[in-house]
C-alpha cells in the first residue's frame, strides 16, 4: 500500500471527544405467563446492568405497578419527556409481538401498541436512534421505524411468530470479548448483534430443531432489512448493504461520533462508494485501484478537517 495511503487512512480512524449524554428506555412487555415474566425480568436487569456501567441515563416501563394494568399511558409520557436532541437513545422492547398481515403490535399490560404509533412518537427526534426489537414477529416494524440516523435490529424477519431468543442473547454479547469479531479491541453493535444471532441458530442447532427466528438488520434508512446471514464477517452482500452505522455504534464506548448529521450522511455515501471500489477490485490494474481509493480517502479526510 502507498506511504500516502497510509496517512490517509490513519487520519480518518475515529476522533475522540467528551461524550453526550446518551439514554436508555426499556420498555418491558405483557409476558403472559410466569415463565416469561421471570426471563423478562432477567433481560431487563441484564440491561439496566449495562446501562449504569455505561452511565446513560436510563428508565424502564412495563416492570412496575401498572394503574389499571395499563402500561400505554406510560410509555407515551416516558417517551415525551425524553430530550429530542442530544446523544445516542437507545430503545429496547423486550416482549412478544404480533401480525396478523396488515398491523403490527407490540403486547402491552393492556392495549398494545402499533408500529405506526411508535413511528409517530419518535418522529420529534433529531438524535440517533439503536431500536432493538427483541420480540417475535418484529419484522413488519423495520420499515415504519427505519429512517436516518437510525439502526433497527428486530429478532425476526416477516411475521415469523415464534418466542424471540435474541433478546437473551443479545444483552449478555454487549458485554462479552467473545463477540469481539475482527479482534480489534472494541465492540460495536453489529459485532453484538451477529454474535447473538449466531449464539440464537446455535441454541436451537445443538437442541436439533428448526431455526424459527431469522434476525435482521437497517441501518441505512431504507426500510429494506438485511439479514444476519447475509453477512460475511462484518460485510453484507448487495449493493446498497446494511451494517455501516451499527459497525460505529458501541454500548459501553466511551466515545461518540465526532461528525455533524451532514457530514455522517457524506461519510455514509463514501462508505457506499468504497466499498463499490472494493468489490471491484479484481476488474481494475492495481495502480488504478490505488488511485480510485486515494481519492475516495482525501475526501474522507476532509470531512475530519485533515
Amino acid at each position: 500500500m502507498k506511504p500516502l495511503l497510509i496517512v490517509l487512512l490513519i487520519a480518518v480512524a475515529p476522533l475522540l471527544r467528551a461524550e453526550e449524554k446518551r439514554a436508555l428506555l426499556l420498555v418491558v412487555g405483557e409476558p403472559g405467563n410466569a415463565l416469561y415474566q421471570d426471563e423478562f425480568r432477567r433481560q431487563a436487569k441484564a440491561w439496566q446492568d449495562l446501562g449504569a456501567k455505561a452511565k446513560m441515563d436510563a428508565n424502564t416501563v412495563g416492570l412496575g405497578d401498572a394503574p389499571d394494568d395499563d402500561d400505554k399511558p406510560a410509555l407515551t409520557k416516558a417517551l415525551a419527556a425524553l430530550p429530542k436532541t442530544g446523544g445516542d437513545l437507545w430503545l429496547v422492547w423486550i416482549g412478544h409481538g404480533t401480525f396478523d398481515g396488515r398491523s403490527a403490535k407490540f403486547n402491552l399490560r393492556g392495549p398494545d401498541i402499533e408500529a405506526t404509533e411508535i413511528a409517530e412518537q419518535l418522529k420529534p427526534f433529531q438524535r440517533r436512534l439503536i431500536i432493538l426489537n427483541l420480540f417475535s414477529a418484529s419484522g413488519p416494524f423495520v420499515e415504519p421505524l427505519a429512517g436516518k440516523d437510525r439502526v433497527i435490529v428486530s429478532a425476526s424477519r416477516g411475521g415469523e411468530r415464534n418466542y424471540s431468543r435474541l433478546g437473551e442473547k443479545l444483552a449478555d454479547s454487549l458485554a462479552s470479548a467473545d463477540a469481539d469479531l475482527d479482534l480489534d479491541g472494541s465492540l460495536s453493535l453489529l459485532e453484538a448483534v451477529l454474535h447473538a444471532s449466531a449464539a440464537t441458530k446455535a441454541f436451537y442447532d445443538d437442541a436439533q430443531r428448526v431455526v424459527p427466528e431469522h434476525a435482521v438488520i437497517d441501518d441505512n434508512g431504507d426500510g429494506r432489512a438485511t439479514g444476519t446471514d447475509k453477512f460475511k464477517g462484518l460485510r453484507a452482500e448487495g449493493a446498497s448493504p446494511d451494517g455501516a452505522l451499527a459497525r460505529e455504534i458501541q454500548f459501553l464506548g466511551d466515545t461518540i461520533d465526532p461528525l455533524s448529521a451532514e457530514a455522517r450522511e457524506e461519510r455514509t455515501k463514501l462508505e457506499a462508494e468504497i466499498e463499490a471500489l472494493r468489490q471491484r477490485k479484481k476488474q481494475l490494474a492495481e495502480d488504478d485501484y490505488y488511485a480510485e481509493l486515494e481519492t475516495l480517502m482525501r475526501r474522507m479526510a476532509k470531512l475530519y478537517g485533515k
